[in-house]
């Protein structure tokens, strides 16, 4: 993982990458329950926190192992932070069609009776 860390502004990329896929999610935010809306804006404000001092460590890592210990770690709370989204985005396509089918058969096992 350490790897790639010493390529430059991976970690800075990626930040706007989740920052994109949390903001595509509040798009449709309808789906989601209050705790997760909470949630999600904890992540989005953590990310806006991390923005200003993500480049300055990113050089310092080269000097400093708390520094490069700090990023590897921000990597793998990032990475699980995009598997969440992922998992989220999928539920938040996902679910209008399930209620759809839903709402069909109710109506089919009415028409049924």
């Amino acid at each position: 993982m350490a790897a790639k860390l010493e390529g430059g502004a991976y970690l800075s990329s990626f930040v706007d990458v989740i920052s994109e896929k949390l903001a595509s999610i509040h798009e449709d935010d309808s789906v989601l329950l209050d705790f997760s809306q909470e949630l999600l804006q904890r992540l989005d404000d953590c990310l806006c926190d991390i923005r200003p001092v993500l480049d300055d460590a990113e050089l310092k890592q080269f000097n400093d192992k708390r520094v490069k210990k700090w990023l590897v770690d921000l990597q793998d709370a990032l990475y699980m932070a995009d598997d969440l989204l992922d998992g989220l985005s999928i539920q938040v396509t996902l679910l209008p069609g399930l209620a759809l089918l839903i709402h069909v058969l109710k109506i089919v096992v009415t028409w049924k009776r």
